[in-house]
């Protein structure tokens, strides 16, 4: 693993821990597990079949009910408000005819005033400046909160590991209207999504044509996490 990539990794850990550690006088740090779905919206549906471009699972993403499925890889979240940090396996693809793109890796990121989903894209390079520094303004100086959980820790690293070097980091979409809703295993995170200025252009070139535009409503997304004893 190279300096380039073990600074993110380090970044990305210790911002995960100080987002949902910045209220540890009234609430603990823990690790969350399940899964998320998403929704497409009917417009979001509507402008791709209109476009004639495919969507796809990949990895171990699944498609259920006409949403996707994607478990959470590893996760930290606030025992109170549960903003945090998840990080998801598989993806999705788009395609029109000789033309694809894939996003995956989904790195949903909570806090009181910012939510973003964040997503890698293979075959593309970049993004790794703008990632650590948005992570660097959540409080990258609070690493030494690492060490108080070690095997979440890892975890993560694990499922993070080479992101960067794996292919472009973007801005998939803002999340908006965040709500939770506590179970008695846990608790269920939903959220809108808009998509992202990056996105938007992504799409457009597998369409070789501006279908979307930045702010298009996504759908929905629905986390369902419990905590790991």
């Amino acid at each position: 693993m190279n300096l380039r990539t073990r600074t993110l990794l380090s970044a990305l850990v210790a911002s995960a821990v100080l987002l949902v550690g910045a209220t540890a006088a009234q609430a603990k740090l823990v690790e969350l597990t399940g899964s998320t779905t998403f929704t497409p919206s009917t417009q979001a549906t509507q402008f791709l079949s209109n476009n004639g471009i495919a969507v796809s699972t990949v990895g171990q993403a699944t498609s259920e009910n006409g949403g996707y499925v994607f478990p959470i890889a590893a996760g930290f979240g606030n025992s109170k408000t549960l903003y945090g940090l998840l990080a998801h396996k598989g993806g999705l693809k788009f395609t029109k005819g000789d033309r694809s793109a894939v996003v995956r890796r989904f790195v949903a990121v909570r806090v009181k005033n910012a939510a973003v989903l964040l997503a890698q894209v293979p075959g593309l390079r970049g993004g790794c400046g703008r990632f650590k520094s948005a992570l660097t303004r959540f409080g990258l100086q609070h690493k030494a909160q690492l060490h108080k959980h070690p095997k979440a820790t890892r975890k993560l690293v694990r499922a993070v590991r080479n992101y960067c070097s794996g292919g472009r980091v973007i801005v998939l979409a803002h999340l908006t209207n965040l709500a939770k809703e506590l179970r008695y295993n846990g608790a269920l995170l939903s959220a809108d999504l808009k998509l992202s200025g990056e996105a938007a252009r992504l799409i457009n070139k597998v369409a070789k044509s501006k279908v979307v535009s930045a702010g298009a409503p996504l759908g929905s997304a629905q986390s369902a996490v419990s905590v790991v004893d």
